[in-house]
């Protein structure tokens, strides 16, 4: 390769080539961000009359327990359902890393509904859980249990889209975890067993400690997805004037969506959207800065 010639590449040619993807950046990213923190600090309601109003939507915000219970929620459906999408990822990358017949297909049945229409998805399931019409329901009499109100309890809501949202997206984290198996040098097994290490020991001490940077990667994408979930929400408990059963399925997301394009408070709902950015910056930065701790880079 002629270094030379990159050396000499003039700048306005160096320019249009990023020209394309800084343009989307600005237009779709940066601009509006940086709308959302102006108007953050104003009472914009869609219409002429508004005015600064400083920090007043944030102090309000502190106080709103309509807003703090929503962030509850969101952290139940976090912790609930990031555990469980890594586990069920990391335990069917486990078995289909071996080889067996139908081994390619089951990968792509399990990675299949990641990249189908979550709205599809959701209405599909709404049927499912339909308290009276639903299989769900009917499969469960069929077998002699009790019906389950599903979508209509508080007590079971968020623990049903947790299963849906469990179903869809395991898949895509089982993929990443079978490609950081697939790169694990096959020596330090054959070493393990040098040293009479049994399946578990191998597991804890080979495959664990060589899977941590894909466990890192896997597990941040996994919490600020969670943290963003809302068309599940939406489309499984009462769309615009949903939010469950008593709220019990009322995200963030959720609440920002109906601050702003049911109730028109834009600059508060501004707030929380930027108060939710800093809650996953936070997270993010914690979990790079303690990385040290628990993740193995070296072969």
């Amino acid at each position: 390769m002629n270094t030379k010639s990159l050396e000499k590449t003039p700048w306005p040619t160096v320019l249009s080539f990023l020209l394309p993807g800084f343009t989307g950046f600005v237009l779709f990213v940066f601009l509006p961000m940086l709308s959302t923190f102006l108007i953050s600090f104003t009472n914009y309601s869609g219409g002429p009359n508004w005015k600064i109003v400083g920090i007043d939507n944030y102090l309000t915000i502190a106080k709103d327990k309509h807003f703090l219970q929503s962030m509850v929620v969101t952290f139940k459906f976090v912790v609930i359902g990031v555990s469980l999408q890594i586990i069920m990822g990391l335990l069917f990358a486990l078995i289909l890393n071996r080889n067996f017949f139908g081994q390619t297909f089951f990968r792509s049945l399990f990675f299949m509904p990641n990249v189908l229409s979550s709205v599809g998805i959701s209405l599909a399931f709404s049927l499912i859980f339909h308290p009276t019409k639903g299989i769900a329901n009917q499969m469960l009499e069929f077998v002699g249990l009790p019906d389950s109100p599903w979508l209509t309890d508080p007590s079971t809501a968020l623990l049903t889209i947790i299963m849906v949202v469990l179903w869809m997206s395991f898949g895509y984290y089982m993929i990443i975890f079978l490609g950081g198996l697939q790169s694990i040098n096959p020596s330090l097994y054959e070493a393990a067993d040098i040293d009479g290490a049994n399946g578990v020991q191998k597991f804890f001490r080979v495959t664990l400690p060589m899977l941590s940077p894909t466990m890192f990667f896997a597990l941040t994408m996994c919490i600020i997805n969670s943290f963003k979930v809302f068309d599940q929400v939406f489309m499984m408990t009462g769309g615009t004037d949903g939010g469950g059963p008593a709220g019990s399925t009322n995200v963030v997301v959720y609440d920002i969506y109906q601050n702003s394009f049911r109730n028109f408070r834009f600059g508060y709902a501004s707030a929380e959207s930027l108060i939710l950015l800093l809650i996953i910056l936070i997270i993010t930065v914690i979990q790079f800065n303690n990385q040290k701790k628990w993740v193995t880079y070296d072969i």
